[in-house]
């Protein structure tokens, strides 16, 4: 495997890593007793295993991220991390039964076209 796709797999893997992080921050709202200001919100993050799961999500993200942009331009890296936003829409819809209407789904093919023409190696 060549450092390129080692690289374009990594990016797929944190992004993966960032919408789960993202779908336990939404599950920890919903689950939140503590209201929405900001100091429930953290006195509440550290009894919550759906906030503690999703920033180690993050941090694991982090990691994975930094690796994957030792294999590749971040010029391709970063358009690349567009991918989160089909995770996020795809987990959302499988996970928290989020309706995801047709402009969502046209909006998420042309993100795939775009991340696929960005990360395309023509000579």
């Amino acid at each position: 495997m060549s450092n390129y796709t080692l690289g374009l797999l990594l990016v797929a893997v944190a992004v993966f890593l960032e919408a789960l992080g993202q779908i336990c921050f939404k599950l920890s709202a919903n689950n939140s007793r503590h209201g929405a200001d900001l100091l429930g919100v953290i006195r509440g993050s550290l009894q919550n295993h759906w906030m503690v799961t999703g920033v180690s999500c993050f941090l694991v993200e982090a990691g994975i991220w930094t690796i994957a942009l030792t294999k590749l331009p971040l010029s391709i890296a970063f358009p690349a991390g567009s991918v989160s936003f089909v995770f996020v829409a795809l987990l959302s819809f499988l996970l928290l039964k989020e309706r995801v209407g047709k402009r969502k789904w046209a909006g998420i093919t042309l993100i795939l076209i775009g991340v696929i023409l960005v990360s395309l190696r023509i000579p």
